[in-house]
């Protein structure tokens, strides 16, 4: 996952504005939310911190094993590890945005 990715997870955060938000990512699709996400899953744990340390940690309802930092994303739910996701587990969270590391997970 590159950077600006990240950085456009991290600004969906900052805007607490109700209004759409469109983001590019990096293989050059567009994105959009019809406001900010309020219901993240994140699927590698460089990910969770990256969420945190944008000020999302509190949005954040599932992440994936070995995402333990900070001390808060301890008590997040388990949606599976980069071998294998429980994809019925995530939808039970309904969440309004994943945040994935392409390169981390598994293609299947």
């Amino acid at each position: 996952m590159k950077l600006h990715r990240v950085m456009a997870c991290a600004a969906a955060f900052a805007m607490m504005q109700a209004h759409a938000i469109t983001v590019t990512d990096d293989s050059g699709a567009s994105v959009t939310l019809a406001k900010p996400a309020e219901r993240v899953v994140s699927l590698a744990p460089h990910v969770t911190e990256l969420l945190f340390a944008a000020g999302g940690g509190a949005r954040i309802v599932g992440a994936v094993t070995y995402s333990d930092y900070p001390k808060a994303a301890q008590s997040i739910a388990r949606v599976g590890d980069n071998k294998a996701l429980d994809l019925e587990r995530i939808g039970a969270l309904h969440p309004d945005l994943i945040v994935v590391w392409r390169h981390g997970n598994a293609a299947r």
